[in-house]
């Protein structure tokens, strides 16, 4: 008796696994920068804790953290504020998914801790 190639299911197995390895690159690729954005907002709460009414401390972290963590923020979208005894950190930025050229998301991010 002769077998063919998708006689013991051979084809149908290395389909599978090729869709299952395509969703998980997806779901990777699209979860870095809200996985990114959460790390920014743990950092920067923990920084809140620590420096209590030193703004410039606190906004020259939270830039590093974000660089660190590989976020796109500037300093003109960072906003830290000291308002009677709570301190407030508001940030923006944008990120790009880019499935080699063929699509692209766009991602908008919005920080906003306070102490």
């Amino acid at each position: 008796m002769k077998y063919r190639i998708g006689d013991k299911g051979f084809v149908k197995g290395l389909f599978i696994v090729l869709i299952i390895a395509a969703c998980a690159f997806v779901a990777i690729s699209f979860g870095k920068p809200y996985y990114r954005s959460l790390m920014l907002g743990s950092h920067t709460r923990d920084i809140l804790k620590s420096e209590i009414g030193n703004i410039e401390m606190i906004k020259q972290k939270t830039l590093d953290n974000a660089k660190e963590l590989g976020v796109p923020l500037d300093e003109k979208n960072l906003e830290v504020v000291l308002d009677k005894k709570i301190i407030r950190v508001k940030a923006t930025w944008s990120e790009t998914v880019d499935f080699w050229g063929y699509y692209q998301k766009k991602f908008d991010f919005a920080l906003n801790e306070e102490h």
